[in-house]
């Protein structure tokens, strides 16, 4: 999809850090925008900072753990926007909470948003997607997918499912003009971490951890220019950030050494 002028987006997780800077980067494009998010005040500001003549741009509040509002969307869509061409899978969430402290709530929680979501999306907006001579599928990641990180256990497991889907869903969708690229952020400069961290096992680490993501991390006007630019060129796959290249490297040259290294930092944090 080299071109998209004119062509309407469909962004999860739109009031969030990236979401908006996604959204900000693809009206600049000249893309209409149905922006979706739990939190109705964000997005309804988001979506005045983005208003302009020339585009259509649409709220809608939705909870995507619940799946009789996503089975809502396509008509609230259809009434907003004449086509939809652009899917972008971004809402997402993480606990920072060790393997027994995850219960089976929190499994299901994240895999909810995480995973299901994306799948859900995927499969009810597919029909309008195969009506666009070209269309494309973004779906968010994370480095975490290329290898399970301690106490990130059910973020991790669901962003390496979702990895897979996205394989699963170009190879199928290929011949019928939809491209689909998976996204693989290492840190950014974003909030994701502020919504669960007081269910966090340990509150200094997981503060300490949101503090090297905002220092360390890449902005998410530089990741959503590098997502954007995926969408044009139809790329496979997209690792963002020199931490996360460096783990996609190191875990799969030397997967052995990357256990262990994780292991031993992960020891050394809870002072075993």
């Amino acid at each position: 999809m080299k071109q998209l002028r004119g062509k309407t987006v469909v962004i999860t997780g739109a009031a969030g850090g990236l979401g908006s800077a996604l959204a900000k980067a693809l009206a600049e494009e000249g893309c209409h925008l149905a922006l979706i998010d739990v939190n109705q005040q964000a997005l309804t500001e988001l979506a005045a900072r983005l208003q302009r003549p020339s585009l259509r741009i649409s709220s809608h509040v939705v909870n995507l753990c619940k799946k009789t509002e996503i089975d809502n969307l396509p008509s609230e869509l259809i009434r907003a926007h004449p086509s939809i061409d652009v899917i972008i899978n971004n809402a997402g969430m993480t606990l920072q909470k060790s393997i027994e402290s995850h219960s089976m709530d929190d499994w299901q929680r994240v895999f909810n948003l995480n995973f299901w979501a994306a799948v859900s999306m995927c499969q009810i907006l597919l029909p309008l997607l195969r009506q666009q001579n070209t269309a494309h599928i973004v779906n968010l990641s994370s480095m975490a997918a290329f290898h399970g990180l301690p106490s990130q256990c059910s973020y991790s497991s669901s962003k390496a499912a979702l990895q897979a889907y996205s394989e699963s869903l170009r190879a199928e969708l290929s011949r019928d003009g939809i491209g689909v690229s998976c996204i693989h952020p290492g840190a950014i400069q974003t909030n994701m971490i502020m919504a669960t961290l007081n269910e966090s096992d340990d509150l200094e680490q997981a503060h300490q951890n949101m503090m090297l993501a905002q220092r360390f991390g890449i902005s998410p006007e530089a990741a959503a220019k590098k997502i954007v630019r995926g969408i044009k060129g139809n790329s496979r796959s997209i690792t963002i950030g020199a931490d996360a290249k460096i783990l996609k490297l190191v875990s799969t040259v030397l997967p052995g050494l990357t256990a262990n290294l994780l292991a031993r930092t992960y020891s050394k944090f809870i002072g075993a």
